[in-house]
């Protein structure tokens, strides 16, 4: 197998250890409750750390985001969908098909590429 082909798990798992390194990923969306944005690519630089739930209105977190399948992430500088308002994201786990972190390029298996 091509070592640049990882799973799911994987990925998440090298978003988890990237100590605030900036990365871009590649998913698809989970999209709203009502189906708006379902299955739409996604590309997005980011970084994850402790500040990245730091300073939202509403204190803690309700809910733990692994336990839904997702990784919260802060956008960075230059992503395309960044603005002073909201600049923190969820990446669903099992969307993910593609990662750029630490000068690796990976590709998830199993997932169909854009």
């Amino acid at each position: 197998m091509n070592k640049n082909v990882i799973s799911t798990n994987q990925a998440a798992n090298l978003i988890h250890q990237s100590n605030g390194t900036v990365f871009t990923v590649g998913f698809y969306k989970k999209g709203k409750k009502n189906g708006e944005g379902k299955n739409d690519f996604r590309e997005m630089r980011a970084r994850i750390g402790s500040s990245v739930r730091k300073g939202l209105a509403g204190g803690p977190a309700k809910y733990n985001p692994q336990e839904h399948g997702l990784i919260w992430a802060y956008l960075m500088a230059g992503d395309e969908n960044r603005n002073e308002a909201r600049n923190r994201r969820s990446i669903p786990v099992s969307g993910i098909v593609e990662l750029n972190i630490g000068g690796h390029k990976y590709r998830v298996a199993g997932q169909p590429h854009e």
